[in-house]
């Protein structure tokens, strides 16, 4: 039983050690792409979904930049919005971390409308851009050295001021 017990523990000893070994090698990259589902709500409660997707850099584990673009639609009118920011980030474990987000951002929403025209209908296009600021937290949680998952909340004033939530996948080069 003695001997059981003994080797039992240097097994789990061994285990621990290996892994603590593991974490403390283990470098993050720097560089990440990221994909991501995306739902807008405007303060008129006016509601987007869509698809986005960006490139970012880590300078050390707490400073770091991104940027990306989104396209989101709904009943004709479509936004596409591009972004660039600074993201501080404070690791909680190896794997998991939260952050915050200060950046700039350029929308562009456009719509098609039909006009009651005689003897036809007429087709006008609507366009309008924008820029403004953009501010959010998020968390991402690493499910190895390559591959993690990330959601965010990001409040948005490029021609309206507009709430952005998003869930989304990751990877580290």
């Amino acid at each position: 039983m003695k001997i059981i017990t003994v080797a039992l523990a240097a097994l789990l000893a061994t285990c621990v050690a290996a892994q603590a070994q593991r974490a403390s090698s283990r470098q993050p990259s720097r560089v990440y792409i990221f994909g991501e589902y995306d739902y807008y709500n405007d303060t008129a409660n006016n509601s987007q979904s869509g698809g986005g997707g960006g490139l970012g850099w880590n300078m050390n584990h707490y400073l770091g930049f991104q940027g990306g673009a989104q396209y989101l639609t709904k009943s004709g009118i479509s936004l596409t919005n591009i972004y660039a920011e600074a993201k501080l980030s404070w690791p909680i474990t190896n794997d998991f971390s939260v952050y915050a987000s200060l950046g700039g951002a350029y929308a562009e929403a456009a719509a098609t409308i039909t006009v009651a025209t005689l003897p036809t209908p007429t087709k006008v296009n609507i366009s309008q851009s924008a820029t403004g600021y953009r501010a959010g937290l998020g968390a991402e949680y690493w499910l190895g050295n390559h591959w993690g998952l990330r959601t965010a909340w990001h409040r948005q004033n490029a021609g309206g001021v507009a709430d952005d939530i998003s869930v989304g996948i990751t990877f580290r080069f």
